[in-house]
């Protein structure tokens, strides 16, 4: 069995049979495309020939052609299929080939396979299950892959904003283990309602923030104080190039009634508008004034899983 890891890096509707799409996963680029049947293919985002990016070209029946010298490379495997100047009689060298990803396409996100051997393990957005109207989005923020994992435990209000409510700096217990995720609940208020977050002894809100071991999918949820869940967001998060962060998500609101809440809060449900916002830019001076605190647990869960997964590739 090979090393690897499943990598949500755009939404479904990003990519269509018209036109290429660049992404960035892992610092590599990497372009995705339809056929005319529809279904989607990933390629290192460079030529095989001069190097090029294979982005800016022209999808034909063939498939990508680059924008060039007019070659035209295979979705699925990556094969040069045509060459301009070549005689009709002559064949395509096979070493004239761009690197291929393996994709699959579900809950609203294509997937790329990066590592060697057979894909393992379930897609990361298997666990988003989404209700009734979705919002969605996507960004690319001016902060390092992990630490905007980090933050999204230490201080989740630094990215990630509910209209109409308070995110405290209260943790309600440690943070814990749950399958391949981090997980940490913290306090949250009704925004005007009674004292400051400072003095709140009961949360009638609770943010719950899942933090992958391995790979970049978060699991956010705006719940009540009795777990009932209120708002659920997935962001598919990947390290860019020059130290940000490629960010996809999609989220929607739970039709469970929240006691207690704004009339800020139901006119916005009420108009049909997303109860969260993705913050597409960062503030450093907010992130450099947080307190390392839960994600020093993570840096020492993600040790553990490593270690478990040696231990496994070499039974």
């Amino acid at each position: 069995m090979g090393d690897g890891q499943w990598w949500a890096v755009s939404l479904t509707e990003a990519v269509g049979n018209n036109k290429p799409l660049s992404v960035v996963c892992e610092g590599e680029e990497l372009v995705l495309f339809r056929n005319a049947a529809g279904r989607a293919f990933a390629l290192e985002d460079r030529c095989p020939h001069r190097r090029v990016p294979l982005s800016p070209g022209v999808l034909t029946p063939g498939g990508l052609q680059c924008p060039y010298h007019g070659w035209t490379f295979d979705g699925a495997s990556g094969v040069c299929r045509e060459i301009p100047n070549l005689h009709a009689d002559e064949r395509v060298p096979s070493r004239h080939a761009a690197r291929a990803f393996l994709v699959a396409e579900a809950d609203g996100f294509i997937h790329v396979w990066r590592g060697s051997g057979a894909p393992t393990g379930v897609l990361p957005s298997a666990a988003y299950r989404p209700i009734g109207r979705e919002y969605s989005g996507s960004a690319v923020v001016n902060i390092v892959h992990g630490t905007y994992l980090e933050t999204m435990l230490d201080g989740p209000e630094c990215l990630l904003a509910f209209p109409g409510v308070t995110i405290t700096d209260f943790f309600l217990g440690d943070p814990r283990r749950e399958g391949e995720h981090l997980v940490l609940d913290r306090g949250g208020v009704w925004k005007g309602k009674g004292i400051g977050p400072a003095f709140v002894r009961d949360h009638p809100l609770v943010l719950r923030t899942r933090v992958p071991l391995a790979g970049g999918a978060i699991f956010v949820e705006l719940l009540t104080a009795a777990e009932v869940p209120l708002v659920t967001i997935f962001i598919a998060s990947t390290a860019n190039r020059r130290g940000t962060t490629s960010l996809n998500w999609r989220g929607f609101r739970h039709a469970h009634h929240a006691p207690g809440a704004p009339f800020a809060w139901r006119l916005r449900r009420t108009a049909g508008r997303a109860p969260f916002e993705v913050l597409p830019e960062v503030k450093g001076k907010s992130i450099a004034a947080l307190r390392v605190a839960p994600s020093l647990e993570l840096a020492t869960s993600r040790m553990r899983q490593g270690a478990e997964c040696r231990g496994e590739h070499n039974e």
